[in-house]
């Protein structure tokens, strides 16, 4: 049976059933790397009450947020040492899981607060606490009567440290009671969820005479080593190792033929012939025409005999039973937008026939043109919800953007971080910057400012 994704799973505790965090895999991922934990218990938890600013509660079995009018005021500590994650991997998410010890006058709103000082201890009183921070998380109650209460602190939990947090309630005439630590498993966990790190790569073409090897050797001196290299074929792909040897780095690959040539089986020969000599112990991730919406809008060849052509290829790259092999959808990060009038359907294949689905993602030119640079929210929010959706990895096979007007790169590098930035934090298998002169105009990473922040990801 063909092997088609790598997803995470899910352990279940008694109380709560965590969702996974997709994770496309290199190679097959070991039990120790799977995105799900058990979870992590505090070190040290414990309340404290305004009107009895004396008394010490870091023995209770319960922690409180409570605002009464009676008057009776209190808040909550709780302090996490997080360790280091996996070998070769990064903290993808985190979660602080609590349940509810009083479940009537619950708190319609709990605000959960970062906390500097970690020398706290469950001795301390009210006079001591520390000063809680911002909040970083609020959680709503559900409905009257939740049983338990979650706070994602994912951009707060980056990284192995020690974590302290305030819990707080703002609802008047109500109360926030969960189980203490010193309630053993019905205490509070903080979930952290790993992932293996997004690849840096690029796209890139042999300039100034060079051949692909040499070009790919000037990439990696650019940008202090390429994790993951693009390949473009105009057709057919050449016989192995084809227009460069990337090593055992992941290569993303893609090449194009007539969609009724490929359903008529024309090229099974050669497909057949290419897919059998693959390499066993390196990523491909091949793709059948990338980018095809203006080809099928322009009438070159119709949606439904792409779609068969996919269906096709991927029953031939079956047959060689590669597991390194990966069906890559490649659309445009344009396609998911309501403003261009597509439906991304019309385009997939469905996931018998795709293993990841990847997507080119630019600055448009207007809007560079205007000087700005978009959040990588605009840019990515929708192609990442498909993939959820679909249960697929995500990739990201071209990024660019030209340097917007009245910029000298520095503001484009900022864009750079913050697009990896968020790429990391959504498991995105690669992203792969295109690093080219191309007709519409020049995105190469040649400014100090942009060669640097490529450079920092890749390294």
């Amino acid at each position: 049976m063909r092997q088609r994704r790598l997803r995470s799973s899910a352990r279940l505790r008694v109380w709560a059933l965590l969702p996974g965090l997709l994770l496309g895999g290199l190679a097959p991922l070991p039990a120790s790397a799977q995105a799900a934990r058990d979870g992590i218990a505090p070190t040290a938890d414990t309340y404290v009450v305004a009107e009895a600013p004396g008394t010490v509660y870091g023995t209770s079995a319960k922690l409180a947020a409570s605002s009464w009018s009676t008057p009776w005021h209190s808040l909550a500590y709780l302090k996490f040492a997080v360790p280091a994650p996996p070998a070769g991997q990064n903290i993808a998410s985190a979660r602080l899981e609590m349940l509810y010890q009083k479940t009537d006058q619950q708190a319609a709103v709990t605000e959960l607060r970062s906390v500097a000082d970690n020398s706290w201890t469950e001795s301390m009183t009210y006079p001591a606490r520390p000063a809680p921070g911002p909040v970083v998380a609020t959680a709503t109650l559900p409905a009257a009567g939740a049983t338990s209460i979650g706070f994602d602190v994912s951009a707060t939990v980056r990284t192995a440290g020690t974590y302290s947090f305030a819990m707080t309630n703002p609802s008047a005439e109500s109360a926030t009671v969960v189980h203490s630590r010193e309630a053993g498993d019905l205490g509070p966990r903080l979930i952290v969820s790993y992932t293996r790190p997004t690849l840096c790569g690029a796209s890139f073409a042999a300039e100034n005479g060079e051949t692909y090897q040499q070009a790919l050797a000037r990439e990696d001196s650019l940008f202090g080593g390429l994790k993951a290299v693009r390949v473009f074929y105009g057709g057919l792909p050449d016989p192995w190792p084809g227009k460069l040897n990337a090593g055992k780095r992941p290569m993303v690959i893609s090449f194009k033929a007539a969609p009724t040539a490929i359903v008529a089986g024309t090229h099974d020969a050669a497909m057949r012939a290419w897919f059998a000599a693959a390499p066993r112990d390196q990523d491909i991730y091949w793709t059948y025409y990338h980018e095809p919406e203006d080809n099928i809008r322009n009438g070159e060849f119709t949606a439904a005999a792409y779609r068969q052509a996919w269906s096709h290829l991927a029953a031939l790259a079956d047959e060689a039973a590669n597991p390194r092999l990966r069906a890559t959808l490649i659309l445009m990060g344009w396609t998911v937008d309501p403003a261009s009038g597509r439906d991304w359907h019309d385009y997939y294949p469905g996931s018998t026939a795709i293993d990841v689905l990847a997507w080119d993602v630019y600055n448009y030119d207007t809007t560079a043109a205007k000087g700005q640079y978009l959040t990588p929210a605009a840019l990515l929010d929708r192609t990442y919800a498909v993939n959820q959706a679909e249960n697929l990895p995500h990739g990201v096979a071209e990024l660019g953007s030209h340097i917007a007007a009245g910029d000298d790169g520095t503001r484009r590098a900022a864009w750079l971080d913050q697009m990896t930035a968020y790429l990391s934090r959504h498991a995105t298998l690669w992203a792969l910057y295109f690093d080219l002169d191309w007709s519409t105009g020049d995105y190469r990473l040649r400014d100090p400012a942009g060669r640097a922040a490529w450079t920092s990801f890749c390294t």
